[in-house]
């Protein structure tokens, strides 16, 4: 079994959220990045259910991130992220794909 590349909720959102090492953001993404001790990347999503209604859409939102994490993880430093996403985000995957892209390139750059 591999590496759990997910953050569980329940510890660490709030200590990223209230200290992050590094924010970096878009027009629809904010990422904040907190080192970690275990040595390898890990990720959370937060969409706020008042910025997006509908469950399918947020659960839509949240796979494309971390699929996008996936295929990014091995070039990205050890961290600990965070993605909040911002309210009036499209649903048009090519605009999502390229700030993701955006995103993890600032991170790398920074």
């Amino acid at each position: 079994m591999g590496v759990k590349r997910s953050i569980p909720a329940s510890q660490g959102f709030a200590e990223i959220f209230s200290n992050p090492k590094k924010k970096v953001s878009t027009k629809h993404f904010l990422l904040l990045s907190k080192e970690n001790s275990l040595g390898v990347a890990r990720i959370g999503v937060a969409v706020r259910k008042v910025d997006i209604k509908l469950a399918v859409q947020r659960n839509k939102i949240k796979r494309k991130i971390k699929g996008s994490f996936e295929l990014n993880t091995l070039n990205l430093p050890p961290l600990d992220y965070v993605v909040f996403v911002r309210r009036n985000i499209s649903s048009s995957e090519d605009l999502i794909k390229k700030e993701l892209t955006e995103l993890w390139d600032k991170i790398r750059e920074s």
